[in-house]
């Protein structure tokens, strides 16, 4: 396997004619990639690019709503790469053009990965890797397009291993990607069948690695500090994006970023930082969504927070139900008096 030099990590990563000071990513999370989330990240991870959730080129130009929340971003967000599923050339061409000229994002990403069967049901996601001659005809019209346009913005596909163990086509899939001017694609380490279940495939990473010459991404049950490292230093791979790891520390980009750039693991987060992210989190959302919806979206993300210690699962429970600031207020402080109040100091387990 290409084995990275030792100061690779620390290198800007290059995808087209963007230059990204980091080499870890944050993957797109319907429901939790929003922009509250993301400024999260970004304090502690300025550099990383950030992903938006999914957005459905289908769903943006049908419905002309160029304001939906979905597309929000602050001037401060950037680097960010804006991720559209699409199954139509002219759709996709319309909901990239709009994206670009309001949103100024540094990528535009395909979604060709998505397993959900509402998603797949509409031949996108996943769906394309069964049809890569459609899936060559959007990622080729869009890149000509975006170039045609003088506005060259790098575009990104993110797709899996394939449909199902049979028909594991992630090699000629990124080729075709690369053949049609992708600038760089990430693999995630699952077939569509697998869903979100146990077992990636790691392996795949190294032999994308060598099939294609654009940057090759990693995805998939990275959850630490060590997981990146061993995926980076094992595999040769370009970089990692991290998803379901950040939930509920909103730092690990940032604490990964710097193990790859100097070796030094940060140590694991304590309680009492986890519930105060927790609040902060729960109040910002409820600035931005208002309290009512905010408080209601955040109880997702309240009990990713709350976890690792012993008890945790109780207060988990009751934080599905909360309504008001207040009561996350409530519950977070209980939660720490509990804590504190334990043997030994706990640490949560990354």
């Amino acid at each position: 396997m290409n084995m990275p030099s030792n100061n690779q990590s620390s290198q800007p990563l290059q995808i087209g004619n963007v230059s990204v000071n980091s080499r870890v990513m944050l993957a797109p999370m319907a429901g939790v990639t929003d922009v509250v989330f993301r400024g999260l990240v970004r304090r502690w991870a300025p550099d990383s690019l950030i992903c938006t959730e999914m957005i459905s080129s289908n769903g943006l130009v049908y419905s002309k709503r160029f304001d939906a929340p979905i597309l929000d971003k602050t001037i401060t967000d950037q680097p960010i790469a804006y991720q559209l599923a699409a199954h139509r050339e002219e759709v996709l061409l319309e909901a990239a053009r709009t994206i670009i000229r309001d949103k100024n994002p540094d990528t535009i990403d395909l979604n060709m990965g998505c397993p959900v069967k509402k998603i797949t049901g509409n031949f996108e996601g996943c769906a394309l890797m069964k049809e890569p001659d459609l899936a060559y005809k959007l990622i080729s019209s869009l890149v000509k397009a975006l170039e045609q346009d003088g506005t060259p913005t790098p575009v990104t596909v993110k797709f899996r291993l394939g449909w199902d163990s049979q028909s594991m086509n992630y090699k000629e899939f990124a080729l075709m990607c690369q053949d049609a001017g992708a600038s760089m694609v990430t693999l995630h380490a699952r077939t569509r069948a697998q869903g979100y279940k146990p077992g990636c495939l790691w392996d795949a990473f190294g032999e994308l690695k060598q099939t294609v010459q654009i940057p090759v991404i990693a995805n998939g049950d990275i959850y630490t500090q060590d997981d990146a490292l061993h995926v980076i230093n094992t595999y040769g791979v370009d970089g990692v994006m991290i998803g379901r790891g950040t939930l509920g520390q909103p730092w690990l980009i940032a604490d990964i970023d710097r193990a790859l750039k100097t070796g030094e693991r940060t140590p694991d987060a304590s309680v009492k930082k986890r519930l105060e992210t927790a609040y902060e989190h729960a109040r910002l959302l409820a600035d931005y969504r208002g309290e009512v919806t905010g408080v209601k979206e955040m109880r997702r993300h309240l009990t990713d927070y709350v976890k690792g210690f012993q008890g945790a699962s109780q207060y988990r429970g009751r934080l599905t139900a909360v309504n008001t600031l207040k009561d996350v207020q409530a519950i977070l402080d209980e939660v720490l008096e509990a804590v504190e109040a334990l043997p030994q100091p706990l640490l949560v387990a990354v």
